[in-house]
């Protein structure tokens, strides 16, 4: 069985894609975003919980109090509108 590649995000680095699954290893949350396992800390785990089964963006900052930021994306492409007439 291979082994799992774990990504840290560098500060302002973004992951997004589909979220299936979050787990813990190694005093760490694993979250599962499209194909790549991303490292968190633990502290995230009841905020991101919420958000399995949904197509998210997470984001490194350096920001003191707010080091991730997260959001939910939309599943459906973004139409434009008319212009007024």
């Amino acid at each position: 069985m291979m082994s799992e590649k774990v990504v840290h995000l560098s500060n302002w680095e973004e992951c997004f894609g589909f979220f299936s699954e979050l787990t813990s290893k190694d005093e760490m949350l694993i979250a599962h975003v499209g194909k790549i396992h991303l490292a968190l800390p633990l502290s995230l785990e009841q905020s991101l919980r919420p958000l399995i089964g949904q197509t998210i963006a997470i984001i490194r900052t350096d920001i003191p109090k707010r080091e991730y930021l997260f959001r939910i994306l939309e599943s459906k492409p973004i139409e434009r509108s008319e212009s007024p007439k």
